[in-house]
């Protein structure tokens, strides 16, 4: 097949089964030509994120999904409903389409936007490099969700003695209204294609919004979503949720800097994924690579059969040695 971005080759090991597979090649990370072709087969074909759909209420074209505005640049491309699946279904508990944003930030780092994909799919690194993480939430934590739709996704819980994440563990908000349970114990992450990756907690919703410049650029904008009862009170201060997210953020992208570093250099070989930690990463490196392959964007799933692949059940098992 023609006008495909890698050689197919250099792509096997990515769609190998679970367990056996490994990480992209070098060049998806830091050719030029490769993000060109990304534009144009992933992006322009795909409904991608361009922000809070209250910023374009007096435009016409652009999609919405729970307050988010989705565009999409080549009108025979994915349709919408396949594209996103059963993903508004897992958002709907903590409507966030009546959210208000009550902070923002930006962040330029040096690394390409699949691999801050891949960083938020997994928490082989949290033990290493995020010790204020580890302190509300057990990295080995979490299940597997029913995932039909081009996103990978995951809870994880927090502590017994939190209440969400935060630098001291404690919120100055509220739970959401529509939470309950389970929901009230812990943070859904939301890996969505292309461009949006969602974390939800008890008391508020993170976004960030990803916008690759260069292929060792990647514009990262990040949405704090906030109940507007709370929001709207005299004196509100986010900093419970801003603090804890920009210190994690941060550690996040050296660690993601660090990788594109090694991505250029002429010893690099992609690694085999673990089988223990990163079921998440799997899932985002084949439907990657099975682009890349088809010359196209790749299928999005109707069926679960990408949840048939346990998320943090592998982990216990490996420890257990089963």
């Amino acid at each position: 097949m023609t006008n495909l971005p890698l050689a197919p080759a250099d792509l096997e090991g990515c769609v190998r089964g679970f367990g056996s597979s490994v990480g992209l090649p070098g060049a998806a990370y830091t050719s030029e030509e490769v993000l060109d072709w990304e534009r144009e087969h992933f992006f322009g074909p795909s409904w991608w994120c361009i922000g809070r759909a209250s910023d374009f209420e007096d435009q016409t074209g652009p999609r919405q999904m729970h307050g988010w505005a989705f565009t999409q640049a080549d009108p025979s491309g994915a349709d919408f409903e396949q594209q996103f699946g059963n993903l508004a279904d897992h958002l709907a508990p903590y409507d966030p389409g009546s959210l208000v944003v009550g902070a923002s930030r930006s962040y330029d780092l040096h690394a390409n936007w699949k691999l801050v994909h891949e960083n938020f799919q997994e928490c082989y690194h949290c033990s290493q490099i995020h010790p204020a993480l580890c302190r509300v939430t057990p990295p080995d934590s979490g299940y597997s969700i029913d995932i039909r739709g081009m996103y990978v996704a995951g809870p994880m819980d927090l502590m017994d003695d939190v209440e969400t994440m935060s630098l001291d563990g404690r919120s100055s908000g509220e739970p959401l209204p529509g939470l309950s349970g389970r929901k009230l114990r812990e943070v859904g992450y939301f890996g969505i294609w292309p461009n949006l990756l969602v974390s939800t907690l008890p008391d508020y919703v993170l976004t960030h919004r990803l916008e690759p410049v260069r292929a060792d650029l990647t514009r990262v904008h990040c949405d704090w979503l906030f109940a507007p009862e709370l929001a709207s009170r005299e004196g509100f201060d986010p900093s419970w949720a801003l603090d804890f997210w920009d210190v994690t953020n941060q550690e996040d992208w050296r660690a993601c800097e660090s990788l594109q570093r090694g991505a250029t250099s002429r010893g690099f070989r992609p690694g085999p994924l673990s089988a223990a930690w990163e079921a998440g990463v799997h899932l985002w490196v084949k439907m990657i690579a099975e682009g890349y392959l088809a010359g196209s964007l790749p299928p999005a799933p109707s069926t679960p059969s990408r949840a048939t692949i346990p998320r943090y059940e592998a982990l216990a098992n490996a420890r257990r040695g089963v």
